[in-house]
């Protein structure tokens, strides 16, 4: 998967904070209330700058992001 650095990210999910229908980034992964994956991924991300253990919580933030840039919404 593509590396963007997190900063970038939080930049390109912006537009979507108000994204009210749900979205599903994977076949097994749906996400209800993007507004508010982004602020607990994000914060949590943060605080955990640099821990591999952390490395899903990026993963989906890119999922979502892929899918919100590209329109493939469900």
């Amino acid at each position: 998967m593509e590396r963007i650095p997190l900063s970038e990210v939080k930049k390109r999910l912006a537009p979507f904070r108000n994204y009210d229908d749900k979205i599903k980034i994977s076949p097994e992964a749906k996400v209800v209330n993007v507004s508010q994956m982004i602020e607990s991924h994000v914060s949590i991300l943060e605080a955990n700058s640099g821990n591999k253990t952390y490395l899903p919580y990026y993963e989906r933030l890119l999922m979502l992001l892929k899918v919100l840039e590209s329109g493939l919404l469900s």
